[in-house]
């Protein structure tokens, strides 16, 4: 199977779950609801009277955006960046929503703020590594290469490399990521390698 039909089978719930469950397609793993008390990112933070405000922004984004009301829910992620312009959900989210409209290098800048703000956040690495496998197989691959690093258990990111690496020729590589996404979700075995040629 291409990478490009995956990542419409793979990445659709992570699209439109934003916060709430933007982890699950990179790591499989437990998932928070809401984002943590303080949203700042690691830039700065915001001021005490502003995080529930910013929190409260935050949910009815999240909830717009679930309706599918993207220019609402733009506008109100676009209160929280000027609330607290580091804010790691508000860039992610835009970056979603970006993402989702069709608009790949705004999608991109997003999810590069959203990484100067918390160089560790998964969730953005993961989808921007999606938008650059057409484009930038190999600075994709690097991405992915970024993430099992910092989470071993993130399957789909295994299985994303290996078929970009069975693409760029690199059988062997593809070979033991694809055996290592296996190993972590059986599933993702309905996913099979280019054939060798």
């Amino acid at each position: 199977m291409k990478p490009a039909r995956m990542n419409r089978v793979m990445t659709s719930g992570a699209l439109l779950a934003i916060v709430a469950t933007a982890t699950v397609a990179c790591t499989n793993s437990h998932t928070t609801s809401t984002p943590p008390a303080s949203t700042a990112g690691k830039g700065g933070a915001a001021s005490s009277t502003s995080v529930s405000q910013v929190s409260s922004l935050l949910k009815t984004g999240i909830s717009q955006a679930d309706d599918k009301n993207w220019s609402a829910a733009e506008a109100t992620f676009e209160r929280v960046l000027s609330a607290e312009p580091g804010n790691v959900y508000a860039n992610y989210n835009l970056g979603v929503i970006y993402q989702t409209t069709g608009n790949a290098n705004e999608a991109i800048a997003y999810y590069d703020a959203a990484l100067a703000a918390n160089a560790t956040y998964t969730p953005a690495m993961y989808n921007e590594a999606i938008l650059l496998e057409s484009t930038q197989p190999l600075q994709a691959i690097a991405v992915y290469e970024k993430i099992v690093g910092l989470n071993p258990k993130a399957a789909t990111a295994y299985l994303r490399m290996a078929l970009l690496q069975a693409a760029q020729g690199d059988t062997s590589a593809a070979d033991a990521n694809y055996a290592k996404a296996i190993k972590l979700q059986p599933s993702l075995k309905s996913y099979k390698l280019p054939a060798k040629q």
